[in-house]
């Protein structure tokens, strides 16, 4: 390890990681169950969890109990450090209690997603090597015919033990968690995720928020994604704050559980935003103590982004470039420099370097397109199972998507480069098609994909969403892209539609936007 100059929680040591010398923070926690350790010395009688269907709280000294507690029965099982326990639940307690009890036992927690069909729950369990599933009775039909399957609270909560301090914590480059994800190939892959992924996550949104004790999130989205558990809850408990857990989601139930339950800040998929302008109560004065959110993922429409500001102007809004292979991350955007870099995702987090590089892999020059590469401490170690890694020997983590940097370091996102539009020769980035449309102010969401032509290789299609209440001129918006871009990049057809499809990641269903592109009627 090299000391830094610097001083403080944003101190920067280079540690060598997996072969290669990296910036780190030399202020973070090392595992999650550091992360608790450290917040029972003093939080322990203070609230952690707040369940808002039955009213009920959980205090940080009950929390650890219980995470003891079930760390003591998962082993007693017969279950031994560096086995997978797959966990089939909706966010709560025992969802909670399944993560920091595996890292506490030395087990790999595996999040199994909630709206999984069978079929896919089997292929996560094959991939992974699961050596057992815990799901909750009311997920019981999505577990596979003739799987066993354990009570998730009824294994989980059913013991007590106090917390054990000057026990051995998780060794920092240890596999904890593995999250899973389909990426491009549309075939499952397990994440692997450390406890040094997480600590730079951990740290970097807790100082960049400022979180304080005082702070409570809401966490809508699953325990078994990086935004639930590493984005939001661990911070919120390395700063001593709390959360409230959310087991399903809707726009209202969000506005209500945070006007309700005083949430201070939130993390949210862009596509999320447009649901919440329509609901009721977003605005203030009901949720004039929310100060914080953080969104990323995808684009977020700037037009829509404008009302949220207008709803909520106390607002600060923080847009991030992150993957679940990188789990902390990449860039960040203030809502100061949001106002000057329209489309941005803002400049590298202190810990991580970032490359564009062209099909020679080599680097290209500022300004023009390539591909993202990232080097940081948080980048995964790989997938687990067998994989290819998308990481290189020295470190390098290609991402798979496109995008430019301008002369400052800031980073706009062109797309994924499966997603490259290729018209006679000409690349076209989605992304740059998509900005000119939302310029025109006259539309709340935009995407563009590539229509096969026989002639040109691909021609660009776009499916809109117009602005609640208007119906925009379709003209005018393809004369909007030919001012920006060029006639090249003109989308024909040009459709609008109520709303786009999407993952249940939020992130727009590109293969069903050409489809529907595609069918005669639109």
């Amino acid at each position: 390890m090299t000391a830094s100059r610097q001083a403080g929680p944003d101190a920067l040591v280079e540690e060598v990681v997996r072969g290669v010398p990296l910036r780190c923070y030399a202020q973070r926690p090392h595992s999650v169950v550091e992360v608790l350790e450290q917040a029972l010395t003093t939080s322990a009688d203070d609230v952690l969890l707040v369940d808002p269907t039955t009213g009920t709280t959980t205090t940080y000294d009950s929390f650890a109990r219980l995470v003891e507690g079930a760390a003591a029965t998962l082993l007693a099982r017969g279950l031994e450090p560096g086995n997978r326990v797959a966990v089939l639940a909706r966010n709560g307690l025992e969802a909670a209690v399944a993560i920091w009890a595996c890292a506490r036992a030395g087990l790999v927690h595996v999040g199994i997603p909630v709206d999984a069909p069978p079929a896919r729950v089997a292929a996560l369990l094959e991939l992974t090597g699961a050596s057992l599933l815990l799901v909750q009775p009311s997920l019981a039909g999505a577990v596979p015919p003739g799987m066993a399957a354990a009570d998730a609270a009824g294994l989980l909560l059913c013991r007590e033990i106090a917390w054990r301090h000057g026990q051995p914590l998780p060794d920092q480059d240890t596999t904890y968690s593995l999250i899973p994800t389909s990426g491009t190939t549309g075939h499952p892959k397990a994440v692997q995720v450390t406890g040094r992924m997480l600590g730079h996550a951990a740290a970097f949104y807790t100082r960049t928020l400022g979180l304080t004790r005082q702070d409570r999130t809401a966490i809508h989205l699953p325990f078994a994604w990086v935004s639930g558990h590493v984005t939001q809850l661990t911070p919120a408990m390395l700063s001593g704050g709390s959360a409230v857990t959310m087991a399903t989601f809707s726009a209202g139930q969000l506005v209500a559980v945070a006007a309700e339950h005083g949430v201070t800040w939130l993390d949210v998929v862009p596509s999320i935003w447009e649901l919440l302008l329509r609901a009721e109560g977003f605005a203030l004065p009901a949720l004039s103590g929310v100060r914080l959110a953080v969104f990323g993922g995808a684009p977020a429409p700037p037009g829509t982004l404008d009302r949220v500001r207008e709803r909520l102007p106390q607002l600060r809004l923080f847009d991030v470039y992150a993957l679940s292979e990188t789990c902390a991350p990449v860039t960040c955007l203030s809502d100061t420099e949001a106002l000057r870099r329209p489309g941005s995702v803002g400049r590298p987090a202190p810990y991580c370097e970032v490359r564009l590089v062209g099909p020679d892999e080599r680097d290209v020059p500022r300004g023009e397109p390539g591909e993202i590469w990232v080097r940081s401490p948080a980048v995964t170690p790989g997938y687990w199972g067998g994989a290819p890694t998308p990481v290189t020997a020295d470190g390098w983590l290609r991402t798979g998507d496109l995008g430019r940097m301008d002369t400052e370091g800031y980073l706009q996102v062109g797309g994924r480069a499966v997603d490259l539009i290729i018209r006679g020769g000409v690349n076209i980035y989605p992304a740059e098609v998509e900005r000119a449309l939302l310029a025109t102010g006259l539309l709340a969401d935009a995407v563009a994909v590539g229509i096969p032509s026989a002639v040109t290789g691909h021609n660009v299609g776009a499916a809109v969403v117009a602005v609640p209440g208007t119906d925009p001129d379709r003209h005018v918006l393809q004369a909007a892209v030919r001012a920006a871009l060029g006639a090249h990049a003109v989308p024909r057809p040009l459709r609008v539609v109520d709303e786009l499809p999407r993952n249940r990641n939020g992130k727009v269903d590109r293969e069903a936007v050409l489809t529907a592109l595609l069918a005669p009627d639109g």
